[in-house]
């Protein structure tokens, strides 16, 4: 085996020791022989924490070893490339559940970039910014059920974290900044952040995130939802909120995915810009194209009656 990149003694343990359980024998048995290969492939990502590593391992060996039993290779270009990666996650384990799949295919993603950089396209650039992919709805409703999982630390700050991303499009200050006292209770049980800073506006949140921030109030040990204020808190908390790429929860692609919401929605530009705060024109027509692209001229034109 190749020397490995130099990554943390916990990861490194788990890249040497990693064991699979209750695998058959002629599973077990290609393993051996594709092994060495994974572990280089999985190094190369640079799991941040063993949990990660153990995911990343389990994932690439089990698309190794089909490979290595139904074409006979173990070749880089070939396995981890996109369309058969794919192909291997919706089709070959399509008796999996949806979120076995999207966890699967995040993995490998993160394998895959790092084994095999050429074989996967960069983000697309709008002008000279790359305005941050969207979440998926399955990808969504990862990070809902990681936040609500029970027996680990910071449940409020989790729950807020994510509800307060996904929910209100707000940065990590903003996040960091809010109190229970800066929630109010509108039409319709609906909830409405003040939040607080040089941008300080009303945020209503999101609809499909009015119950997570209603659990993290009622789990608010005190006044604040996070308690320590340092500055990377949150960027902390989200990193710690994995839907197994090795890359946590990315407050801006989650700001685009709430604004993604608020134009599928037909909420209106004016209104918009009022409770997004700062906002890229460039941002916004991106995703004005994309959300454009979705609708047939019919639809557009009964919209369009609005006016």
């Amino acid at each position: 085996m190749k020397r490995l990149p130099v990554l943390p003694p916990d990861v490194m343990r788990v890249l040497e020791r990693w064991h699979p359980q209750e695998w058959s024998d002629s599973d077990l048995r290609a393993l051996e022989q594709v092994r060495d290969t994974v572990t280089e492939w999985v190094a190369k990502a640079a799991p941040r924490n063993p949990f990660v590593a153990r995911r990343m391992l389990r994932t690439s060996a089990m698309l190794a070893v089909w490979a290595h039993q139904t074409w006979g290779t173990v070749d880089v270009a070939t396995v981890l490339d996109p369309r058969n990666v794919e192909h291997w996650v919706m089709s070959v384990n399509s008796d999996r559940s949806a979120g076995w799949r999207e966890n699967a295919r995040g993995a490998l993603r993160a394998v895959g970039r790092a084994a095999y950089p050429a074989g996967w396209p960069t983000p697309r650039q709008v002008g000279r910014q790359t305005v941050a992919v969207p979440y998926t709805q399955v990808e969504e409703t990862w990070f809902v059920q990681t936040a609500r999982l029970a027996g680990r630390s910071n449940r409020a700050a989790r729950l807020w974290v994510v509800a307060g991303a996904f929910g209100g499009g707000l940065n990590g200050t903003e996040i960091t900044a809010a109190t229970i006292d800066d929630f109010e209770e509108i039409a319709n049980g609906r909830l409405v952040v003040t939040t607080r800073g040089a941008k300080a506006r009303m945020v209503p949140i999101r609809r499909a995130y009015t119950d997570l921030t209603r659990e993290a109030l009622e789990h608010c040990p005190a006044d604040r939802l996070i308690r320590t204020a340092g500055r990377n808190i949150v960027y902390w908390i989200s990193s710690e909120l994995d839907t197994g790429d090795g890359e946590g929860l990315s407050l801006r692609r989650s700001r685009t995915t709430w604004l993604q919401a608020h134009l599928l929605a037909g909420t209106p530009l004016p209104a918009l810009r009022r409770i997004a705060g700062p906002l890229s024109a460039n941002t916004v027509d991106k995703l004005l194209i994309d959300a454009a692209a979705g609708l047939d001229n019919n639809t557009a034109v009964i919209e369009g009656l609005r006016a």
